[in-house]
Order: C-alpha cells, then structure tokens, then sequence
C-alpha cells in the first residue's frame, strides 16, 4: 500500500504487506494529521507569545498586561507536563529548550513527511504479552490471557524508526486509527514526531505520575509525552 493523504505519504509495515486503509480510516487519519499541525504551531505561537511577555512584563508590567494575553493556559500546561513553574532557577531555560525543540517539531510536521501503519509491536511488546498472558492461564483467568494476547498488537500507539534508520519513518497502529478520535491520534503523531525531529525520549508517559512531575522525574524538557499533551492542552483550552 501507498497512499499520500495531503502531502504526507502513508505506507503498510512490512510485517502487514496485505494492509490497506478504508476510506474512512484515510479521512481519518487526514483530519489527524491536519489537528497535529494546528496543535503544535497553536502551541509553539503561544508558548513563544508567553516568553516575550515575561520579558516585557521584566520591564513594563502595565504593558506587558495590555499587549499580551493573560498566558494562564500555557503557564497551566507547563506546570502540568512539564513540571515547571517561574519560581524556579532553570525555569527561563528550560522554557527556551521547550520553545526550541516544539520549533523543530512543528517545522517538520508542516512540511511533507512518512507515515507506516499497521498492527506494529516489538520484542518487548511480544515478550511482556506472553508473561502476562502465561501468568493469567496460571491463575485460571483465560479470557483475561486471551486479552494479553491481543494486547500485543494494539498496545502499541506509535514509534519511530532508529535513529540508524536514515528514514525514520512515524509509525502509527492501525487498531488506534480505528478506535481513537482524530485528536488523540494527532496527539500520538506530535508524541512521535518529536523523536524524529528534535530527539526527545520517553522518559515518562502520562500514566507514569507525569502531571505536575508527581513521579519526580529529571529532564521532561526531553520527553515525548510532554509535548504531546502540552500541545493538546493548549489546543483544547485555548
């Protein structure tokens, strides 16, 4: 399969050579990617209108209030994801690595790029299934096994190609395609395309105590996550 939605080309994963997407899975995944541009360059324009205040505001506070809006939504987001907040030392720093890894993002989205679909997992998908799946037959729960099983092929959003692959195609699961709404894939595809454009990592997801940093986690201005629902955040609230 080779599609090209817009100016984004979407092919099949080599382990799914028989894959195609129905119409309404192509209209699907359009409005997708078209969300994950509006959301990252909502963000980027915001989060970059929110420093200048603050440097305004250094200067002229009263100015800063009548050319700026309030910026509660991207102060909110940055408390939330990324664990931020003015009152700390690296916090003008940080703001500045957030602003220039989103840049990068943001830019490569809105330019063409690669999408594979499919029912993607890896080893480690495959090998935590079989532990749990083995573990629930141990304890008589078959169905709850079977539900292991499954999980292996949709549990799985997204990746990126390694950065050996001079590619790094954004791979999507097709199963996501199918059951979320347009903006938590688009959410997924901002995740993903911050590996591939300003080489984040996944330090913590949002299911790992992310909101607020409650897990005390060290260099968020790194991890994919944060980006991710930072710019659904302010896409939503804005």
């Amino acid at each position: 399969m080779r599609i090209v939605l817009g100016d984004v080309t979407v092919t099949n994963w080599s382990k799914d050579p028989l894959l195609t997407l129905s119409n309404t899975q192509q209209r699907k995944l359009t409005g997708a990617i078209s969300l994950s541009r509006q959301m990252s360059a909502l963000a980027l324009r915001l989060l970059r209108d929110y420093e200048r205040k603050l440097i305004v505001k250094s200067v002229d506070p009263q100015m800063a209030k009548d050319f700026f809006a309030s910026g509660e939504v991207v102060k909110e987001a940055l408390e939330r994801y990324f664990g931020i907040t003015k009152a700390m030392a690296t916090f003008t720093t940080d703001l500045n690595t957030i602003i220039a890894k989103l840049t990068t993002t943001e830019a490569g989205l809105k330019n063409p790029f690669q999408i594979v679909v499919g029912n993607i997992c890896d080893m480690d998908d495959i090998k935590d299934g079989i532990r749990d799946a083995f573990l629930e037959l141990k304890q008589g729960e078959f169905r709850s096994a079977l539900a292991e099983l499954k999980y292996i092929r949709t549990g799985t959003r997204g990746w990126v190609g390694p950065p050996t692959n001079a590619l790094q195609r954004i791979h999507l699961n097709v199963n996501m395609i199918d059951k979320d709404a347009e903006d938590r894939i688009a959410r997924t595809i901002i995740h993903e395309a911050t590996h591939k454009f300003a080489g984040t990592d996944d330090i913590a997801y949002k299911a790992d105590n992310l909101k607020h940093n409650a897990g005390g986690h060290a260099n968020l201005t790194n991890n994919a996550d944060s980006y991710a629902w930072c710019c659904r955040r302010i896409w939503k609230n804005n």
